[in-house]
């Protein structure tokens, strides 16, 4: 659960923090992985049962695992652990099987980016998504409906969340009681309907630990048996009355520190809010606390000046939890003297086993052919997964869905993969606004304003309706039907029409500039193309429209011309770098050839060529980026708007964008 401390320094800084403590939640999450314990002979009847309690607390919670280490060193492991949010993530995972020792190397070797990713992975989208992302880099976006604009349920995508929950916990699939994981275990949410505490006991643990961060606002609430879940620690942060009533006699609570910020410290509203947050959670752990017991134990993390938002700090915490666990070790002592030890041995998984054939629930538009199709290679294979991480990842690519989630289930001693893709918004479109700054050094600056709207799907294929603006140095408004015409979403026919206002510079073959006009046009245009798999596209279309150029500065032989446009234009591309801007790895290449003739309204017979070829490549944090790009007329007299252009980005950076 997210707690705002004392550490607040600025408005944005207390912002920030419920995002990163329901991320910090999922960090613990990603990083264990080992095969269920259980113990080897059962409990005297005459030990008393110990319940290990566990907060909420974002990255403060990594210090759980400290605690854990160190309760396993003296011998004591709990009969029940409870959990809220990051403390459900730790305990649910420790319940399932994994050891503390699992935990600490995860922490270490976590891979942040990966696992909190906000939107697919560049490697699965299309060739035409990437280029997308090159034109528009903003991918935070709105929802619009019926004229309406639509706020996210959640800012961060549950995706590789819940992928990696299910990846880690050692239990696979549905359990009829978390009585049966090699440890009893519960996880507490919130109803955000009634703001009830709910017990989660069964089901899948990733579901459950899911369910209990659900940090409202940044994580999507989880929609089980009825009720829409966010995070515990707004009903029950420290669930100690859910151990009693599990039969505890002795409750060890580990609790991460909520501090109150002082009066000089409340000035903004986001102070003001986050005060409240922490008001609330503080009320329902004192009510917690204060049914505690002279048999029970409370060991209050010191993270110093650790806060939670600090999730690369994993050893560190670990070793506050530590330390916290000394201020009470000769408690523990003493309970750990009243225990026998258990001795643990580890239960090998069974071999995963062959897929024999996919079922598909898919609440979006997309027909289950266009889903179908990436998922068929697994049939016939291991259910390994990674491999079915690497299928759904290349389904929620395809753009409509909140999630892409599976289950392994047994039909006639068969093995069917049931994959539900889950519709994010039915029947919304995206739009997106951005602000483009870029400066030289020396000649000034560019800027630009745009907006992006796409539609939802249209049809069964997902074919989209792209509508772009952008207002500064060049103005342009464009609209692209672009129709895809089969399942494997390969084939497609575009139609588009552009108006476009900019800059167009004239120089000497020596370089000089000796004159600028000002270009106005439009154009609309017809064609199709292929896709070829995820990084590669080919496609053709003509060209029809018409505009002028009057000359707006330097000395040229003619003030105005006029411009008809009547082209054939070929292009074709690759894009296998893995950032769009910045790149450490892949390639970019492209290429462009058209042809303007009279006889389809062009004011001139010519050809032109143009190609540009980039690389990336990367020796621990340095990277080097390479390019080759260029532009020639192979015949005829080129009209002003086809020229080849360079600067702005990889295209001789120190100009302007399309200076040249």
């Amino acid at each position: 659960m997210f707690r705002p401390s004392g550490l607040v320094k600025t408005p944005l800084a207390w912002l920030s923090r419920p995002i990163l403590s329901g991320l910090g939640a999922l960090i613990i999450s990603a990083l264990l992985f080992t095969s269920p314990v259980k113990a080897e002979s059962e409990a005297p009847a005459h030990r008393p049962k110990v319940a290990l309690v566990l907060s909420g607390g974002g990255a403060l919670g990594l210090a759980h695992v400290g605690v854990i280490q160190e309760l396993e060193r003296i011998g004591i492991r709990p009969d029940m652990v409870v959990g809220t949010s990051m403390g459900s993530v730790v305990g649910g995972l420790y319940a399932s099987g994994l050891d503390s020792a699992s935990l600490e190397d995860a922490v270490k070797t976590v891979d942040w980016n990966q696992v909190f990713s906000p939107a697919p992975d560049r490697d699965d989208l299309t060739f035409r998504q990437k280029a997308q992302e090159l034109d528009f880099p903003v991918r935070a976006g709105l929802g619009v409906k019926n004229g309406a604009l639509l706020l996210p349920s959640g800012l961060v995508s549950d995706q590789a969340l819940l992928q990696e929950l299910r990846r880690l916990v050692p239990i696979k699939g549905s359990v009829k009681s978390f009585d049966r994981l090699p440890i009893p275990f519960r996880a507490v949410a919130t109803d955000i309907e009634t703001g009830r505490a709910v017990v989660l006991d069964k089901g899948e643990v990733a579901i459950a630990m899911r369910a209990s961060m659900a940090v409202p606002g940044v994580f999507a609430p989880v929609n089980l048996d009825g009720k829409l879940l966010v995070d515990g620690g707004m009903a029950a942060n420290i669930p100690i009355s859910v151990a009693r009533e599990m039969g505890a006699e002795i409750v060890i609570v580990v609790a991460t520190q909520s501090a109150l910020l002082k009066r000089d410290k409340i000035g903004s509203a986001l102070d003001v809010l986050g005060q409240t947050v922490t008001l609330l959670v503080l009320a329902n752990e004192r009510a917690q606390l204060a049914t505690l017991t002279s048999d029970d134990v409370l060991i209050t993390i010191d993270a110093g000046t650790l806060n939670a938002g600090e999730f690369t700090k994993g050893a560190e915490f670990i070793e506050a939890g530590r330390r916290s666990f000394l201020t009470q070790a000769v408690s523990l002592e003493k309970i750990a003297a009243r225990r026998e030890r258990k001795v643990y041995v580890q239960n090998p998984q069974p071999a995963p086993p062959v897929i024999d054939h996919v079922r598909i629930e898919n609440s979006s538009s997309l027909a289950d052919t266009v889903v179908v199709r990436r998922l068929q290679p697994l049939i016939g294979q291991v259910a390994e997964t990674s491999k079915i991480h690497a299928a759904l990842n290349d389904v929620y690519a395809l753009g409509p869905f909140q999630r892409v989630d599976y289950a392994l289930e047994t039909q006639d001693s068969k093995t069917v993969l049931l994959v539900r893709a889950d519709d994010a918004e039915p029947d919304v479109g995206r739009i997106r606004l951005g602000l483009t700054l870029g400066n030289n050094g020396s000649l000034g600056a560019d800027s630009s304003i745009s907006m992006d709207y796409r539609t939802p799907a249209v049809d069964r294929f997902g074919s989209e309706l792209q509508i772009q603006a952008v207002l500064g140095d060049i103005n342009s408004l464009s609209g692209e039907y672009f129709k895809l015409l089969e399942p494997s979403q390969s084939w497609f026919v575009t139609t588009k029409a552009k108006l476009e206002a900019r800059a167009v510079d004239i120089y000497q073959p020596s370089g000089f500039k000796v004159a600028s006009y000002e270009l106005t046009y439009g154009f609309a245009a017809l064609g199709g193309g292929y896709q070829i798999g995820r990084f590669a596209e080919l496609r053709a279309q003509i060209e029809r429209g018409q505009g002028q150029a009057r000359l707006k500065e330097g000395e040229a032989k003619t003030t105005r011309q006029d411009i008809d446009i009547g082209r054939l234009v070929g292009s074709g591309g690759i894009d296998t770098f893995d950032n769009p801007f910045f790149p450490t790895k892949g390639a970019r290449l492209g290429v462009r050839w058209a042809e303007g003739f009279e006889g389809l309204g062009d004011s001139s017979n010519y050809q032109t060529a143009s190609a540009l070829a980039l690389s990336a490549v990367s020796v621990g944090r340095h990277s080097l980026i390479s390019g080759l790009s260029g532009g020639t007329n192979l015949d005829g007299t080129t009209p002003v708007d086809t020229l080849y252009r360079l600067g702005g980005p990889f295209r001789l950076s120190g100009y302007h964008r399309d200076e040249l």
